[in-house]
């Protein structure tokens, strides 16, 4: 699916947790070498993460979502009550029922917003990008806010639970992924274009869903961790993000040599390096975050965005591509020339 971009970015967030939890902290507590004869240093050596965030005990997502918000529209120069529509993206939320896009515009005062909830795993942010670009397009929002709230560590601890009653290496690899997850808030604020030629020039995505057994998760009641044949998922994921870059940047008329930022979804060093073998782009202009912040679900775009604008990485005028997978499998990409300066 293919749709020309009709908005634009005008404000971003995010907001990271302050309590750290190391790779080493994680493997040590597993007894790895032992349990798995897996290195306590795998986690930081093959997955290239260091640490993640972890939120406190007693928040949701939404605490995540609505800090990070609040400094989305601060950036924005946009007030709650001109707010017209919320979308939260999150695999993780506050309840079964209600959508927690209605918890977030109760914290925010955002009531004059209607307010629902899209989730798909790590791809959940650039889906409500493309929405919400669609809203903004016939005119039924002006200025729209996609928030996340990622609290992936609750299925470290769920994998922790079953991995301490196991010694079996296969158990270990089947379950690794759901030790790369972290915690952290993103969010965008988007308006109508003011300038055709800027703003988001268009948006694609793709779901093939015969790959979705290759990562599940159960009920969050259930307590039941996360499964990934990890070497599957990888491949078929590059398989269909190539293709994908190709096609996109094609109707795009980019080349790789005129992407001034590349962001992509990041869930460990290995899948950073297929994204710049597939795009040939250089690692300079391609952001880390899943060092010092693990997979962070649907929060890695947004976040990722904030980072680059913070370090000053985006000026007006660079032309930023976006690159979102999740399992299922799905994947997402939108080229925009930024303009939120």
């Amino acid at each position: 699916m293919y749709t020309q971009g009709h908005s634009r970015i005008i404000g971003v967030g995010s907001y990271t947790p302050e309590k750290c939890v190391t790779s080493r902290e994680i493997m040590e507590t597993l007894d790895s070498e032992n349990r798995f004869g897996v290195s306590i240093d795998w986690l930081e050596r093959v997955m290239g993460i260091k640490e993640r965030r972890v939120s406190p005990d007693d928040w949701q997502p939404s605490h995540l979502a609505v800090a990070a918000a609040k400094e989305a529209l601060e950036n924005a120069k946009v007030l709650p009550k001109d707010i017209d529509a919320i979308i939260y993206a999150g695999v993780v939320r506050d309840y079964i029922e209600p959508a927690t896009a209605h918890v977030v515009q109760e914290r925010l005062g955002a009531h004059n917003a209607v307010a629902f909830d899209i989730t798909n795993a790590c791809l959940g942010f650039m889906n409500a990008i493309h929405v919400m670009d669609s809203l903004i397009a016939t005119g039924q929002a002006r200025r729209g806010l996609i928030v996340t709230g990622e609290q992936g560590f609750r299925n470290t601890i769920n994998a922790y639970k079953v991995l301490l009653q196991s010694h079996d290496e296969k158990i270990f690899m089947n379950l690794a992924a759901g030790l790369t997850l972290g915690d952290a808030g993103g969010a965008l604020v988007m308006g109508p274009k003011i300038d055709p030629d800027t703003g988001i020039k268009g948006i694609t995505v793709r779901s093939e869903g015969e790959h979705y057994r290759l990562c599940i998760c159960g009920d969050r009641e259930s307590e039941t961790a996360l499964e990934t044949n990890m070497t599957a998922i990888v491949s078929e994921t590059a398989r269909l993000v190539k293709t994908m870059y190709v096609e996109f940047t094609q109707k795009l008329g980019w080349t790789s040599k005129d992407i001034d930022l590349y962001l992509p979804h990041q869930v460990g060093l290995k899948g950073l390096k297929i994204h710049m073998a597939i795009t040939r782009i250089p690692e300079y202009k391609i952001p880390n975050s899943v060092e010092a912040m693990g997979n962070i679900i649907s929060a890695t775009i947004p976040y990722t965005l904030d980072l680059a604008q913070k370090r000053g990485l985006i000026k007006e005028g660079k032309k930023v591509y976006l690159s979102g997978t999740g399992s299922g499998i799905c994947a997402g990409q939108a080229g925009l020339i930024w303009d939120a300066a």
